[in-house]
Order: structure tokens, then C-alpha cells, then sequence
């Protein structure tokens, strides 16, 4: 079971608390502070520091160490968007 839920662009955690937003390539805290941006197969910072990519079905850090999977993103999240979204969600909020 997942601890995270989608709910239209709104990501809840277990409890059914808000923790972030969606905003078509952008990431917001619960406040809506810009946490991370989606560019392709990558995830910025909101300083546009690079924090992540995808190589396939692995996500890796700034630095090139893999973290997890794309699968691993997407079950962690209920009801996850497609795309690079559930990645973001989970690279922003989850690791």
C-alpha cells in the first residue's frame, strides 16, 4: 500500500494531508513554494541545480548514483500521473 495519493494535482500523504502540488513541469510544497522542476529526463531544484535524472527505469542523483526505479515512484504514489510527475513527486517528497 502506498503512503501517498494523488488527488487531481494534489499529492496527500496517508493521513490525507496535503504535501504538494503539481503545476504542469513544476513541483510546489504544501505552501506552493516551487520545489522542482521537471526538464525532460531530468528534475531541477527551484534554483535550477540539477537533482535528479532517469536513465531508463532507474532514477539517479545530481551526482549519478542511483537511488531507485521508476516503478518504485509510481507504486509509492497512488493514482500517480504518467510520465516524469510520479518521479518528481517522489524524488521532492518521498527520498
Amino acid at each position: 500500500m502506498a503512503n501517498f495519493r494523488m488527488s487531481g494535482n494534489y499529492l496527500n500523504d496517508s493521513s490525507g494531508r496535503r504535501v504538494g502540488s503539481v503545476d504542469g513541469n513544476y513541483i510546489n510544497d504544501s505552501s506552493g513554494r516551487r520545489v522542482a522542476r521537471i526538464d525532460g529526463k531530468y528534475i531541477n531544484d527551484a534554483g535550477g541545480r540539477r537533482v535528479a535524472s532517469v536513465d531508463g527505469n532507474y532514477i539517479n542523483d545530481g551526482s549519478g548514483r542511483r537511488i531507485g526505479t521508476v516503478d518504485e515512484a509510481r507504486k509509492a504514489i497512488d493514482g500517480a500521473m504518467g510520465g516524469m510527475t510520479p518521479v518528481a513527486l517522489w524524488v521532492a517528497f518521498i527520498k
